[in-house]
């Protein structure tokens, strides 16, 4: 072994024959954080601050790699057949795990979970998304051990959504040490959530560098195998390559057109794991060229997204027509946005009145036809998918000005670029939620419709699927909303991301969910040889 392989492997691994506590793991993640209190985790492409939020923090139940429900801090998720769901279905029973306590020590009980429903609900506190939670007026602590939750009507996705993967994932927070706290926000919570009751305990923050995690000997499955997790903030996708094949680093995400560059490594392995991602180009409806109908199909015709698919992500993505990833129940697959055809698309833009002129530059009343479009650089995909669109659109006679930023420039809420509306397209890779209700994006004023898309009909056809209680009901709902929205063409829809994580194969127990890879991070174990 060289001097920097040696090197590099203890990074990754340490203390091979000591105990298993004092082993350590490094990984990075694409940007850093705005804060750690997960109550005010904001979506962004790599979700970051839910990753983060998974070391510390426990869901009522997760989902493992194949989708199948864990309880975590309930013994059962509630159903109508064993109590927990009343035949109105606007009663939720939750049976929390006893013997779960926070790192401090104190018991994690139902009364932490009441003081969390409030803090969403509580307009003081500028949570990502209240959705579904706004719908509970009672929160109760029937015991220790028992919480009920009472809804003013009947919400379909409730038990899907929540303390577990909404579209805004929250978690359990610690009353005994936030009440009297208020904003939250203002809370030193939010910079160092010392008691948590995840497996790993937040030991230091270096902002833009890295976070240190600890092994929680208190966690409730018993203290993390892994002792340390070393998280570096590492934006840059290729110097991520170069850590991960040096064996600094102990899994990262990969662009498809990266894995190339590991088939022959014999030390590093790749797993593929259908994710909710679906990534779009979100067109800004509510200034020219985009509020104009015609114009948003003309841009849609004008790009291969076959091509996208095929020579961008070697076909690991497959096309998308709607929000629903492949595996949803919801999913259509008649569903179909207005395909490549540039002649159909010039005959838009002409129609449009945007006519070809000199050099072949579109323009109308003496304006050309130029869009802004935002992309972040986090993303290797992403800044192969800007260049591809400039080029079609090129050939149309538009010109397209891209405006690269980072994710936090973005994403940021109220400031961000996405916030205020500066773009006209965008590309925005969407997390969605473990249940297909899709309001957040596309009904008016959704926390993520940032193409200020709003439509009368789809918002009531959305009202109508969650509050169904049948499922047959709830498909049809969404087949037609998905087909309302192909027509009208706020979004591009390009693919579902089914992401590659590349892991050193002396890392086991590492299997990602659809949502995030450190889901389970309290089971991976190190071992000093690959298998």
């Amino acid at each position: 072994m060289t001097k920097v392989g040696a090197i590099a492997f203890c990074l990754l691994l340490t203390a091979c024959a000591a105990s298993p506590a004092s082993h350590a793991l490094a990984f990075d993640i694409g940007a850093d954080p705005t804060n750690l209190n997960p109550l005010f985790a904001h979506p962004d492409a790599s979700n970051v601050e839910q990753q983060l939020a998974h070391l510390s923090f426990e869901p009522f139940f997760d989902l493992d790699a194949h989708g199948r429900p864990v309880p975590e801090l309930v013994t059962e998720l509630p159903t109508q057949a064993n109590g927990g769901v009343s035949p109105d279905g606007r009663t939720l029973v939750y049976h929390l795990r006893r013997g779960v306590r926070w790192s401090d020590g104190v018991p994690l009980t139902a009364r932490d979970v009441v003081f969390t429903v409030r803090a969403i609900l509580d307009r003081r506190n500028p949570v990502a998304s209240r959705e579904g939670y706004d719908l509970i007026d009672r929160a109760e602590a029937l015991d220790a051990s028992t919480v009920r939750l009472h809804l003013k009507e009947v919400w379909a996705p409730a038990v899907s959504t929540f303390f577990t993967y909404g579209v805004a994932p929250q978690y359990v927070l610690p009353a005994h040490v936030l009440e009297g706290h208020s904003p939250l926000a203002r809370s030193a919570f939010s910079a160092n959530p010392s008691v948590v009751d995840g497996p790993y305990v937040l030991a230091s923050w270096k902002r833009g560098d890295r976070l240190v995690y600890r092994a929680n000997p208190r966690y409730w499955r018993g203290r993390p195998w892994i002792g340390e997790l070393d998280v570096r903030v590492v934006p840059d996708p290729n110097t991520n390559l170069a850590l991960l094949r040096s064996g600094a680093i102990g899994f990262n995400l990969v662009a498809p057109a990266q894995l190339a560059a590991l088939r022959d490594d014999a030390h590093i392995a790749v797993r593929r794991v259908p994710t909710v991602i679906v990534a779009g180009l979100a067109l800004n409806v509510r200034r020219s060229p985009f509020d104009d109908p015609r114009v948003r199909r003309a841009f849609a015709m004008s790009i291969d997204r076959n091509a996208i698919s095929a020579k961008i992500t070697a076909g690991i993505y497959p096309r998308a027509d709607s929000d629903r990833p492949r595996f949803s129940w919801a999913f259509d697959p008649g569903v179909r946005q207005p395909r490549y055809d540039p002649a159909a698309a010039d005959r838009l833009f002409d129609a449009a009145g945007w006519k070809r002129g000199s050099g072949g530059r579109r323009a109308r009343n003496g304006r050309r036809l130029e869009a802004v479009y935002a992309q972040f650089y986090e993303s290797a995909t992403g800044v192969r998918v800007a260049a591809f669109v400039q080029r079609a659109l090129s050939e149309r006679g538009m010109d397209v000005v891209v405006k690269t930023a980072s994710q936090a420039q973005l994403y940021l809420p109220k400031t961000g670029i996405l916030a205020r509306g500066e773009f006209d397209a965008a590309y925005v890779p969407w997390s969605m939620g473990a249940d297909p209700d899709d309001r957040f994006l596309l009904t008016c004023g959704g926390s993520g419709n940032y193409m200020g898309y709003c439509s009368p009909a789809v918002d009531r056809l959305e009202r109508s699927a969650v509050s169904a209680s049948r499922r047959s009901q709830r498909r049809i709902d969404y087949r037609t909303i998905d087909r309302d929205v192909a027509s009208d063409t706020p979004i591009v829809y390009l693919f579902d991301a089914s992401y590659a994580y590349a892991y050193d194969r002396r890392l086991r127990g590492f299997a990602p969910n659809a949502f995030s890879p450190t889901w389970n991070a309290y089971g991976w174990k190190l071992s000093a040889t690959g298998p």
